[in-house]
């Protein structure tokens, strides 16, 4: 009876190891996916290789501390003075010591799960970069809430509430921001999204956007954008209003200055309290329905108030921890902000 012996190709071994390590990165490159896979097909000997990294890194992931050690020494143990260690036991010591760490992450990968969510929170008057593993970024205005979730077949940002600024990384998997009745697909492009509640501003600055109401059946309703073009979705008709803007205007709020365009003053009022020191109240819901069109400096909010009763009947009551208006009568004064 003969027995074959498994003599290991060292050089597959240590790419196998590699790989295995590169894939725990969460910045990975699509591209980088794309040749890890090429790499698995090219060769029975690779896709053999990597199951056997893996096996090794499951293997200590489940271990106790004290296993782990011992495992992590049996397969990788520390290095004698003045000798050259072979690079395959290099790269498998690092493949151990992240399995040490959690193989968890890694074996989600290889099984098709998508990544956690991460969500993303600003400060009330604040800003936040947020840079996502695949080069995107996102732009966060104040009092903004945004979650990303990552999958093999596509990139979803859902717009809790706030205001954000997309500059898409091209790749091969669609990037789709979910906001309230609104779902906008990137087409290779930079757009902001403000969200009211369930009325929803797109604007796009670079580029192009497609636009679809959830509600929609198919393609109903769906629009596409250029850059230089703005849509907005009230909640209370279903219309969808485009407008042709400046793309500089419709990020002004990344200069501190909010703009509008025939909006109504409720939502005007809450897209201000996202930056305001004093949250500003209306008594009257019906005041709500009056349109505002122009700025709001964030760092003069306060005069920008007191100014109010010029152009609506309105007057302002203002207290130690909030501002209101209020329905303007004959006999009413408005108080200044103090």
């Amino acid at each position: 009876m003969t027995t074959t012996t498994y003599v290991p190709d060292r050089q597959i071994e240590y790419t196998a190891a590699d790989w295995w390590a590169r894939l725990r990165d969460p910045g990975l490159p699509d591209p980088a996916l794309l040749q890890w896979s090429e790499w698995l097909e090219a060769d029975p000997r690779h896709a053999e290789a990597f199951d056997r990294a893996s096996a090794l890194a499951e293997a200590a992931g489940t271990m106790d501390a004290a296993s782990r050690k011992s495992f992590a020494h049996r397969f990788a143990p520390p290095m004698p003075a003045r000798r050259t260690v072979p690079r395959f036991a290099l790269a498998l010591a690092a493949s151990v010591l992240l399995a040490v760490v959690g193989a968890a992450s890694f074996l989600a990968l290889r099984h098709g799960q998508d990544e956690a969510p991460r969500q993303y929170i600003s400060e009330r008057a604040g800003h936040r970069d947020i840079d996502l593993p695949d080069g995107s970024s996102i732009e966060l205005g104040g009092a903004t809430s945004v979650t990303a979730r990552y999958g093999r077949d596509e990139r979803a940002v859902d717009l809790e509430a706030g205001e954000a600024f997309f500059r898409v990384a091209h790749a091969e998997r669609p990037f789709v921001v979910h906001a309230g009745p609104l779902q906008i697909l990137d087409l290779g492009t930079a757009f902001n999204v403000r969200r009211t509640g369930d009325r929803v501003t797109v604007a796009v600055t670079e580029g192009r956007v497609r636009v679809s109401p959830l509600a929609a059946q198919g393609d109903a309703g769906t629009i596409e954008l250029g850059a230089g073009r703005e849509v907005s979705f009230d909640p209370e008709t279903q219309a969808m209003r485009i407008l042709d803007i400046d793309p500089a205007a419709a990020t002004a709020w990344r200069g501190h200055r909010l703009e509008f365009v025939n909006e109504p003053l409720s939502s005007v009022i809450e897209n201000v309290n996202r930056y305001s020191a004093r949250p500003i109240r209306l008594t009257d819901a019906a005041l709500g329905k009056l349109t505002f069109t122009g700025t709001v400096e964030v760092d003069t909010i306060d005069s920008w108030v007191s100014a109010l009763p010029r152009v609506f009947p309105v007057r302002v009551d203002a207290y130690p921890d909030r501002l209101e208006l209020a329905r303007q009568t004959t006999m009413a004064r408005s108080i200044p902000p103090r």
